[in-house]
């Protein structure tokens, strides 16, 4: 129960739903909350950002989402707007601290909303369409496709594993020093990669 709440708390997983974002268009969803991404990156108001901010934490309520899953989805984020906000605070102020961390989250809350209301295999057939010109060069966009979920689905996993070693040495009173866990997490990696090898292989994949 642990490594799947870690798995969504990573990455954001669908969440079934017949709101109107999960009902829209693949393509105008997209195109929304990119160009919001955008403004926001652009503009980077702090005003703005905590406006957007809200917006998307209104539009998760709205769509089904809950908010404590909408907060929880923010928390691997915590250390990484600690480190920027504290610097940004010593050296260039308050505001600019502000402006820097919210547009963090506003960008990564939007992007989060767009995975929670389109299922996986859309997402990734939407990355093939839009890889389509490439074909032209010999590019197999399947293989794109292909990579970027095999991508989406073992980065959670591995931080799952790691989460899973650090529970163990926790569990038989080990410290649980990084370090040590380099080898376990390698050979299970390792591992991980050759079964997923083998799956491909025994479809016809190489």
């Amino acid at each position: 129960m642990r490594r799947k709440v870690r798995r969504d708390d990573l990455l954001g997983t669908y969440v079934p739903g017949r709101s109107l974002l999960h009902r829209c268009p693949l393509a105008l969803k997209a195109v929304l909350l990119l160009g919001l991404c955008i403004t926001v990156m652009l503009i980077r108001d702090w005003q703005f950002s905590l406006a957007v901010l809200a917006l998307t934490a209104l539009a998760s309520v709205v769509s089904g989402l809950r908010l404590h899953r909408w907060a929880a989805s923010l928390r691997p984020l915590l250390f990484l707007v600690l480190l920027l906000g504290g610097y940004h605070l010593i050296f260039n102020g308050p505001a600019r601290a502000a402006s820097i961390v919210l547009s963090l989250l506003a960008v990564v809350s939007l992007s989060r909303l767009l995975i929670s209301t389109t299922p996986l295999p859309r997402l990734i057939d939407g990355l093939v369409w839009l890889c389509t010109p490439l074909s032209w060069c010999g590019v197999n966009t399947e293989r794109i496709g292909l990579a970027v979920s095999l991508m989406i689905r073992s980065v959670p996993w591995l931080f799952g594993c790691l989460g899973e070693l650090r529970d163990a040495a926790t569990a038989r009173t080990i410290r649980a020093n990084p370090v040590r866990l380099v080898t376990p997490a390698t050979i299970a990696t390792v591992h991980y990669a050759h079964q997923t090898g083998e799956a491909l292989a025994a479809r016809g994949l190489d």
